[in-house]
């Protein structure tokens, strides 16, 4: 156990052989279609309509887009590695995350 420990200790300390973490370079493409294609169908048909939900992902698009900059790499890799968890990937999702980390 001892020597495996220092196996991974030796082969962090290298800058060549560190272990990479993804940083997301540019914003992350998503399906909108399957992000929005069960919204409004609820058993009392109270939900809202599909088109909403396509108008919210494209204005989220938008402002990710323009204001991608703005957040700290190691914020936009955890916030777009999150939203692709539990179903299909939302824009909504990544920017309000990367807003509630944002200093």
């Amino acid at each position: 156990m001892l020597a495996a420990g220092l196996v991974l200790m030796s082969l962090s300390s290298n800058p060549a052989t560190a272990p990479v973490v993804p940083i997301a370079d540019s914003p992350p493409r998503f399906d909108i279609s399957a992000s929005c294609r069960d919204v409004g169908k609820s058993g009392i048909n109270v939900g809202r309509p599909a088109s909403a939900c396509q108008a919210d992902e494209e204005r989220a698009r938008a402002a990710l887009t323009a204001r991608w900059g703005e957040f700290q790499p190691s914020a936009r890799t955890a916030c777009v590695e999150g939203a692709t968890f539990g179903g299909p990937p939302s824009y909504v999702e990544v920017l309000t995350c990367l807003e509630m980390k944002k200093p």
